[in-house]
């Protein structure tokens, strides 16, 4: 069942791909949803295979994170890209929406993507690292972090490209943090980054087509 539902996902996401291009009156293909489709399937699909999910309990056993020391301030770095376009649009920086306009975006992208990660936590019911809870794919503060870091490529992204480079960079090192600490797998965060650039890429369609 866990697979036909991926499945499902990953050609909901691809059709979701082609954005209609009122001016040449034809389907003009997006990038975003594919990224995303690929990066949510690979990671469910590396879940729901033993083959693939014993190979990461194998390469998590040989790092010992199971005995490294928890460092816990990926708890508050995840939020730091979500709050980034809004710090900047109140500095004076020139993004690509006005602020209620990006709390409209932002809103709707999180309740999209919250809401399709926690129903994934239930439906693949897959344990942590840890041990403790059967809530490990996708990672939720992976998603806060892509979904941040996503919403700040595409407000300051043409502008300032550099700000791209330094909200995936933080949310990638939020990434690593959830493996490190033992409350994720590889595949829960390629998930959870799947996820965000999913939801992201349906609020912006959303509200701007």
């Amino acid at each position: 069942m866990k697979k036909y539902f991926t499945l499902l996902m990953l050609l909901l996401s691809l059709a979701a791909q082609a954005q209609w291009d009122t001016a040449s009156h034809r389907l003009r293909p997006r990038v975003e949803p594919l990224v995303g489709a690929s990066l949510f399937s690979t990671g469910a699909l590396i879940s729901i295979r033993p083959e693939f999910h014993d190979r990461e309990i194998s390469i998590y056993n040989s790092l010992g994170l199971a005995e490294a020391k928890r460092l816990h301030f990926d708890d508050y770095l995840q939020f730091a890209p979500v709050l980034a376009p809004f710090a900047l649009n109140l500095a004076g920086l020139e993004s690509e929406h006005n602020l209620g306009q990006i709390a409209l975006l932002t809103g709707t992208a999180y309740l999209i993507g919250m809401a399709a990660v926690e129903s994934c936590k239930l439906f693949y019911h897959m344990e942590r690292p840890d041990g403790h809870g059967h809530t490990s794919f996708p990672s939720g503060h992976t998603y806060n972090a892509f979904a941040g870091a996503e919403i700040l490529r595409r407000e300051y992204g043409k502008r300032y490209p550099w700000l791209t480079y330094v909200g995936y960079g933080v949310a990638t090192l939020v990434g690593v943090m959830r493996m490190y600490n033992s409350r994720h797998w590889f595949s829960d965060v390629l998930g959870g980054a799947g996820m965000a650039i999913l939801s992201v890429s349906a609020s912006y369609y959303l509200w701007n087509k």
